[in-house]
């Protein structure tokens, strides 16, 4: 994926996180939405600049407040995307700080 590509991307799934409040109580194929876009991200997730992995770490940090909201509501969508998308997220965090 281009960089413009996974820039736009990151923008999106921070605007996302950013409203995700809303999307819980309101919009559940917008949080799969959200979900989707981070499955993208941690896919690329080797491709992304030191720049965008902390931005991406920042907007992580924000989203993991509304996690266990998310796993009481929608629990199916936690266990077959999110929990999966931690694992995938700690083993390329892992691979970050061993070869940085």
């Amino acid at each position: 994926m281009k960089t413009t590509n996974m820039q736009n991307l990151l923008e999106q799934y921070r605007i996302d996180v950013k409203y995700i409040k809303d999307f819980i109580d309101n919009d559940p194929v917008e949080i799969q939405e959200v979900f989707y876009k981070r499955d993208k991200l941690l896919k690329n997730f080797n491709n992304l600049t030191l720049k965008e992995i902390k931005e991406f770490l920042i907007v992580e940090k924000e989203l993991s407040k509304y996690m266990k909201e998310i796993k009481k509501k929608y629990p199916f969508l936690y266990e077959k995307f999110v929990e999966p998308q931690n694992e995938n997220l700690k083993t390329k965090l892992i691979d970050v700080f061993v070869t940085s």
